[in-house]
């Protein structure tokens, strides 16, 4: 009997040998940089209704800049904004800020947005700071809101510098490289 419990041993040994191969995966990721708006117009009128007043400030939120990034750990990017053509009327301004980037279809590292407007000209300036790796979803209304407020500069001194006409001007949107380059 005992014999036998050996040999039933030795044959549920040789029935479990299991033989197994292997090889090497490589997964990558790519380092990208997406962006795009949600095309909203903004239009911009200077105006008023009240005899003896001048024309006040005029504002627009209704574009949104939405990005993709991703990049090497440690590393991040900065969205910035310039004027590429045309150019502000003379004795007005126009300023732009960022609001923080929305939440609802977006991940990552989004980076935070400078909370002071910035007087848009022809040379970059920052709307947003520290971006990594991050979404910022694919909805007209999501990622960074943009407000652009045009207005009389110093309207005392400069008032008499404001024409009628119609202005164009286009800004352009950056997503800078990583800062590791």
């Amino acid at each position: 009997m005992m014999l036998a419990g050996i040999i039933l041993c030795f044959i549920n040994h040789l029935n479990a040998q299991v033989w197994t191969a292997g090889d090497n995966v490589t997964l990558q990721v790519s380092e990208f940089a997406l962006i795009e708006t949600n095309h909203a117009p903004v239009t911009l009128t200077l105006a008023t209704s009240t005899a003896g007043a001048p024309v006040g400030s005029v504002s627009n939120s209704d574009l949104f800049v939405k990005i993709s990034s991703i990049v090497p750990g440690g590393t991040d990017r900065e969205l910035t904004a310039r004027i590429s053509s045309g150019s502000i009327p003379a004795g007005t301004s126009l300023t732009l800020v960022s609001a923080n980037c929305t939440t609802a279809n977006s991940g990552g590292t989004r980076g935070t947005a400078i909370t002071t407007p910035i007087l848009l000209s022809a040379v970059d300036q920052f709307l947003v700071r520290y971006i990594a790796t991050c979404y910022t979803g694919t909805g007209y209304n999501d990622g960074y809101q943009m407000t652009f407020t045009w207005m009389p500069l110093n309207p005392a001194a400069n008032y008499s510098q404001i024409a009628a006409a119609t202005y164009n001007i286009t800004v352009v949107f950056t997503l800078t490289a990583h800062d590791g380059n």
